[in-house]
């Protein structure tokens, strides 16, 4: 299955009907219609045929006739004799000479007057269906490059992860060594065993290694390369990983004292969040 972007277009016209749909990033999947009141009847239908090409985003439907709709013009009769009458006795109660005309009347158009289109829904729904469509696709070119942006961060995380490894390799016996000296010195008029001491520097520079954040880190990426690739509805699920990856790399910031890599976290936890803006737009 493509993935698709939640941001996106698409228009259709034909007998007289023009639909234009637009999407944009949501939670769930949420349709709102402007439609004209004789279509009312559809709208369900219509928000059904969504329901099945999308899962997510909000969609803001616009159906309108064109001058090339077969239309035929309603008239209220009995609503315009009643206006009618009650001008003409309103007329006789403030004494007024003239009596009121046909003209009158058009003050009161949107309540006498309405559009009687002459159309089949089929017409209707083959119409949304071709808007559907040309925005599904426009949604998927957006996904591809939404796609593409999160796989070079990936690669870029990928190179910083692996910088990261190289600076605490050689970090470790230097932290071994640097709290086995600090420790001496602080305990260097106490009697303590060597033994003992070597065993506490050695469980305060094991606290320092990043071994299993580094590996997690990479079953991470791998994950997010393999859901990308599945398509399909991506966007909670990458969501969720890319905190569990920020949760790791800020790991890895906390355990190490080391300047060099204080600057590669910082590296990595922005390309994640350039990661998180692109996955926040996907279905």
């Amino acid at each position: 299955m493509k993935v698709q972007s939640m941001t996106g277009f698409g228009q259709a016209e034909e007998r007289g009907i023009r639909v234009e749909v637009r999407s944009v990033n949501h939670r769930y999947l949420e349709p709102r219609f402007r439609i004209p009141v004789f279509i009312n009847p559809y709208e369900i239908t219509l928000r059904n045929m969504i329901k099945e090409r999308f899962s997510r985003g909000r969609f803001d439907v616009t159906i309108a006739l064109t001058d090339k709709a077969d239309v035929r013009l309603g008239i209220n009769r009995r609503l315009a004799e009643n206006l009618f009458q009650t001008l003409q006795g309103l007329r006789k109660d403030l004494g007024i000479e003239e009596g009121p005309t046909l003209d009158h009347l058009f003050w009161f158009r949107d309540i006498i007057f309405s559009e009687e289109p002459e159309y089949n829904p089929e017409d209707l729904f083959r119409v949304f269906e071709t808007a559907l469509e040309r925005l599904a696709r426009m949604r998927q070119r957006e996904g591809e490059h939404l796609v593409a942006d999160i796989l070079s961060a990936v690669e870029a995380l990928e190179g910083l992860l692996e910088a990261v490894r190289a600076e605490v390799e050689g970090c470790l016996e230097k932290t071994y060594e640097r709290i086995r000296e600090r420790i001496s010195e602080l305990v260097r008029d106490l009697s303590v065993d060597d033994a003992r001491l070597l065993q506490e520097a050695a469980f305060l520079s094991e606290k320092a290694d990043v071994s299993e954040e580094i590996t997690r880190i990479r079953s991470h990426m791998s994950q997010v390369r393999k859901i990308v690739s599945e398509g399909g509805t991506i966007g909670r699920k990458l969501d969720f990983l890319l905190q569990e990856l920020l949760r790791e790399i800020n790991t890895i910031g906390s355990k190490s004292s080391e300047y060099r890599v204080s600057d590669l976290v910082i590296r990595m936890k922005a390309e994640v969040e350039k990661m998180k803006e692109q996955v926040q737009n996907l279905q």
